[in-house]
């Protein structure tokens, strides 16, 4: 046994001897709110420190029922608190069980009757869980006023929003789910930001989780679990010196009567959104001296958007229910692709300008069945779900080029013409059992089925008016895949101090692709994925916990499609079939404290994904393509550190991060790796007669991974808000990117080629926020879940 084990198992030895000596506590509450009449309550329950009043916890019930977990405490106070009864304050000690059920807990109606009704509750913006799993509370804060999901994301710690995809500082590529089910990125402009309730950062994702990324984002959207009809209108307006000026406007509609529930939503946006890209590429071999600057600015023009979705479900009993749901978006783009180039090759000095006019529209649509059945009241139960959904993109646009050589000017016309389309199914079965409260097994089955077909033409005329097609730029692609996974996954805590995990997933993957009309590429690979957790309490303000698991990030199917996307005359991006995905092992460890939270974690990468600008065969044009790296190193360390008060919540967060990335396969230069930093604070101040101010601020330093430098970026938001005829109107004033310091730069080498970037984004504006909620409820019961989707990230 080498001294590193040794030391390993004698630390494990030593906390668990102290743990073991340590004295009980309690380590979750739960119960069922009732009234005099035996009717279940609608309500929000909050753990409370009697020695400075914290909130240690808090959660939200809809027919009854809570439960809080993880506390760690000897004693605490439970307050209940509700718009349907009066506020309940419960003093809870430990007296031998950790588990604490305290049954039906009946609360006293209030003084008036329930009609309109909007629930506000204080709980903290942030909460961390002993695993180092991060749930941010979307509802009721500055996030809420977000045009879309991924601009929520991008305000929220930790979580990284860029062109390549949502990532994890620290950890790398996360996969979406909604309510359970798993989705792709472009599917999350159908979720409407102003219905997210809460949205979990997952560190360490169990093996019910699909294989895919190296986190887990959980987006859960609100509910009423209420009789009657429940809405919400809310209106958004941006205003920009650097962007058009645009719109957004949702409209969420709930009716339920007794076991039946029907949800329906719609959004539109309308309006312009800019970027603006500038880049240099340099050689200085002799006898190739080559220096390129181009400015791109995209104007894009919203001429409409919209996503829309409809709902319904049965509830059989409180536990038991079939739903049946669609979702829909509709995205018509205008605008203009302008680009201006200026090339010295060799001393001559040549000047390109080119404008893509665009005309692209794309549909979505997704059909969603789901079935769940209690099957005992310890909470076993079984779940089936399937989804179909279709995406389709038509472009038809026109792109004017004009150049000058030597004093001589040409003009050229070209029509892109697309079609693509991407059908998905998947189908999955899950089966729960609780043996008791100490023991869960969970085990699955899924399938999932993905076609990619792709036609690209390009026609070519030098005056406008007779177009021929070229060859050399069209394209036509097909890609099928076909993914069999299984699952099980158990977990166990066999006293108040002690719990762990483990499971094994695995996953067959079978997938032919044509990347053109001669050449056929087929394969197929079997993966075993394990994953452990272990956690420890150490006393009742302490508990340790360590994760160990594997992941694989398979290529999008963008990335694998060979298909050319104009981007200026020199300039094209272009999938590379010949890619294979990453497999990733990951170890993360920490500390959690009523204080604050410590972790550190080591993750190892094989054939990495890079991308940068390829020389093409002419010496002045480039190709934007991902490729396989050999591997990376990634270590991080952070702390994490909430601050409630009566009129301050606060959660404050430091990560630093070491990356580097070996490639012997392609021409990257390499340079000296440097460790990257990154701050967030997230802030919601109480001020008077009901204003509150919210500030968020994120920092992200200069990053140097052996082959990528990125200069620092930060970004500062501001926000007032205030409710009007008893929280029925709320209006809310937004500042985002005061100082316009969120902006991506940087520089790499590739080849004989040293490229550098800058981007400006649409990240500075000023935005007003009007709610409105309206609607007449009385108790009822609902709940939902979705099925997973394996395939719906990679496009």
């Amino acid at each position: 046994m080498n001294d590193s084990l040794k030391i390993t198992l004698f630390i494990l030895l030593f906390l668990f001897i102290q743990t073991m000596a340590n004295a009980q506590r309690i380590h979750s509450i739960s119960g069922r709110v009732i009234d005099a009449d035996a009717q279940v309550k609608l309500g929000n329950a909050l753990v409370i420190s009697p020695q400075d009043s914290t909130i240690i916890a808090g959660t939200s019930f809809f027919d009854g029922r809570f439960e809080l977990s993880n506390l760690n405490s000897e004693e605490v106070l439970l307050k209940l608190t509700s718009l349907e009864f009066l506020d309940t304050l419960l003093t809870v000690h430990y007296e031998g069980d950790a588990e604490i059920d305290l049954g039906d807990i009946v609360v006293a109606k209030a003084l008036n009757e329930l009609e309109e009704v909007v629930l506000v509750a204080n709980l903290p913006l942030f909460e961390t869980r002993a695993d180092g799993t991060v749930q941010v509370n979307v509802e009721n804060t500055i996030l809420a006023t977000s045009n879309s999901v991924q601009e929520i994301l991008s305000r929220s710690p930790n979580v990284i929003v860029e062109d390549e995809g949502i990532s994890i500082f620290g950890k790398g590529a996360a996969i979406i789910y909604l309510n359970g089910q798993r989705i792709l990125s472009e599917q999350l402009a159908n979720i409407q930001a102003s219905e997210i309730k809460t949205i979990e950062i997952i560190s360490n994702p169990s093996a019910k989780y699909d294989a895919e990324g190296q986190a887990v984002i959980h987006i859960s959207t609100r509910t009423a679990a209420m009789e009657g009809v429940k809405g919400t209108l809310m209106q958004n307006l941006s205003v920009s010196e650097f962007s058009p000026t645009n719109t957004s406007t949702t409209l969420s509609l709930d009716y339920r009567k007794q076991k039946l529930s029907v949800t329906g939503n719609y959004g539109m946006q309308l309006g312009a959104y800019r970027f603006l890209l500038n880049t240099t590429r340099n050689r200085a071999t002799e006898g190739d001296f080559f220096n390129s600057d181009i400015t791109t600015d995209w104007v894009w023009d919203q001429e409409y958007f919209g996503n829309y979705g409809i709902g319904l479900q049965y509830n059989f009993d409180a536990d038991s229910y079939f739903s049946i749901a669609y979702n829909g978006l509709t995205n018509k783009l205008g605008g203009t692709e302008s680009s201006n180039n200026t090339i010295t090759f060799n001393g001559a000095l040549e000047q390109f300008e080119s404008v893509v006019n665009k005309d692209d529209r794309t549909t979505q649509h997704a059909f969603v069945l789901n079935y769940a059945q209690a099957l005992d009241t310890l909470g076993t139960s079984l779940y089936l779900g399937a989804q179909y959904s279709r995406f389709r993109t038509l472009i038809d646009d026109v792109i004017n080029e004009e150049s000058v050589r030597e004093g001589q000017r040409a003009d050229r016309t070209l029509k892109n013409l697309v079609n693509r389309e991407i059908p998905i199914l998947s189908a999955q079965f899950d089966v729960t059992k609780v043996f008791s409260k100490q023991d869960q097994l969970e085990t699955g089955i899924k399938f999932g089925s993905v076609s990619n077909t792709s036609f690209s033409d390009f026609l070519v005329s030098q005056n406008t008016i007779d177009f021929t097609l070229d060859e050399g730029l069209s394209r036509d692609f097909e890609y099928n895949e076909q993914i069999y996974a299984a699952y099980i996954n158990y977990k166990r805590t066999p006293s108040d101090k002690l719990k762990y995990s483990f499971g094994l997933r695995s996953e067959l993957t079978r997938y032919d692709l044509a990347p053109d009309a001669t050449e056929v590429i087929e394969d197929r690979y079997f993966n075993l994925f394990p994953s452990a957790t272990l956690g420890i309490d150490l006393d009742d303000k302490k508990a340790w916990f360590a994760a160990l698991s594997s992941r694989i990030a398979r290529v999008s199917y963008q990335s694998l499609n060979p298909t050319i996307i104009y981007q200026d005359a020199f300039t094209s991006i272009q999938g590379n079939p010949n890619l294979i995905p990453e497999k990733i092992y990951a170890l993360e460890t920490g500390i959690s404290t009523k204080k604050y939270v410590v972790k550190v974690g080591y993750n190892y990468t094989i054939d990495p994904l890079v991308g940068g600008a390829i020389q093409g065969e002419d010496p002045k044009t480039y190709v934007l393509q991902s490729f396989n790296g050999t591997r990376q190193h990634d270590v991080f360390a952070s702390l994490s550190l909430p601050i409630n008060t009566n009129w301050w919540t606060s959660m404050n967060s430091a990560t630093l991060s070491y990356n580097k990335l070996i490639d012997a396969r392609s021409s990257f230069g390499f340079r000296k790796t440097r460790p990257q930093a990154y701050l967030y604070t997230n802030n919601k101040f109480s001020l008077f007669e009901g204003l509150r101010l919210q500030c968020i601020v994120w920092y992200l330093s200069n990053r140097y991974d052996g082959i990528y430098a990125r200069k620092n970026q930060a970004e500062i938001t501001l926000g007032l808000e205030t409710d009007f005829f008893e929280n029925t109107l709320k209006l809310q004033l937004v500042a985002n990117d005061i100082f316009q310091t969120n902006k991506p730069d940087g520089d790499y080498n590739l080849g004989n080629t040293l490229i550098l970037f800058d981007r400006v984004n649409n990240t500075q504006y000023f935005r007003f926020v009007a709610t409105y909620n309206f609607g007449k409820l009385k108790q009822s019961n609902y709940q939902r879940k979705s099925s997973g989707e394996e395939e719906n990230r990679r496009f």
